[in-house]
């Protein structure tokens, strides 16, 4: 007995009309009556009493229709719980990404996957501390972050520093800026700046870098992405930023100009970072020993 011609006979028997079953199921009445009638011909029974436009089942009819339900639903439940098992044989990687390094580690995990498309990877975007702390609690097994401040705990592989730009609203000067511009010169405009959600970060690196140049810079605002600051500068927001080279995109933002500072710390640390009880992932480490970060534009 055929499991189609099932799922077909079902469809009629609960839209009372051949006709609106064939709209149900997307397709023209001729074929799905043809397959009643040869499911009809298989049990050598009729299944179906026709008034008008409308039919109902036979006695045999609603029997098979209780039967074709069990055998259908037992069929899906099959092959759910086929897939389930399958799945759990699936290697699965769990990783977490701060949204300071999105733009910088994308290549790395596209690359990934595009080698090993049979893996599932499972990725958490959230703040570095957060993702120190799921690193601790078993949830995630790898972070891209910035380098830990505090190493105790942790192992990790640390790439070349990303330079640090300035993105400056157009409105907040009247002419373009010099580049590279003074970094001190920045402490006078309105700064949106990056800061970690816990423990210290980058943001009192900056800081601390203006208050040796004699500064006291004038912070209007603290936000944890850089997504959101550069898309709120470009949406009019009179102020600067400070944020690594790999997450800004010059070409994207019309109202904004983006330039090197001078003297340029060495802030920004890109890191992936795990804890000794957990190994490195090797189909990670095959790409990084491979000389990631790859040659190519990562911003955007």
């Amino acid at each position: 007995m055929d499991l189609k011609r099932l799922r077909y006979f079902c469809r009629v028997v609960e839209q009372g009309s051949i006709s609106q079953a064939a709209k149900v199921l997307n397709m023209a009445q001729p074929p799905l009556s043809k397959r009643i009638q040869e499911l009809e011909d298989e049990l050598q029974t009729p299944l179906f009493l026709r008034h008008g436009n409308r039919i109902e089942p036979t006695e045999a009819g609603f029997f098979l229709y209780r039967k074709a339900c069990e055998i259908l639903r037992q069929v899906e439940d099959t092959a759910r719980e086929t897939m389930e098992i399958a799945q759990k044989d699936r290697l699965q990687l769990r990783f977490g990404m701060s949204h300071l390094f999105q733009s910088y580690f994308k290549p790395l995990l596209l690359a990934l996957y595009q080698r090993h498309p049979e893996i599932e990877i499972n990725i958490s975007v959230t703040d570095s501390s957060h993702l120190e702390m799921l690193l601790n609690e078993g949830a995630i097994d790898l972070a891209f972050i910035q380098r830990p401040y505090r190493s105790e705990g942790f192992d990790y592989v640390s790439f070349d520093p990303v330079k640090l730009v300035a993105v400056i609203n157009k409105t907040c000067l009247p002419e373009s800026p010099d580049n590279p511009f003074d970094y001190a010169a920045l402490g006078a405009l309105p700064l949106v700046l990056l800061h970690r959600a816990k423990d210290s970060g980058t943001y009192e690196m900056l800081i601390d870098l203006f208050r040796k140049a004699g500064v006291n810079p004038k912070v209007i605002m603290h936000i944890t992405q850089p997504g959101v600051i550069l898309d709120w500068l470009e949406s009019g927001l009179a102020a600067a930023t400070l944020l690594p080279s790999s997450e800004v995109c010059a070409e994207k933002l019309k109202n904004c100009y983006v330039v090197d500072v001078f003297p340029s710390p060495q802030i920004f640390y890109p890191a992936m970072v795990k804890i000794p009880a957990v190994n490195w992932c090797p189909q990670v480490m095959e790409l990084v020993a491979e000389g990631y970060p790859f040659p190519i534009n990562t911003q955007g």
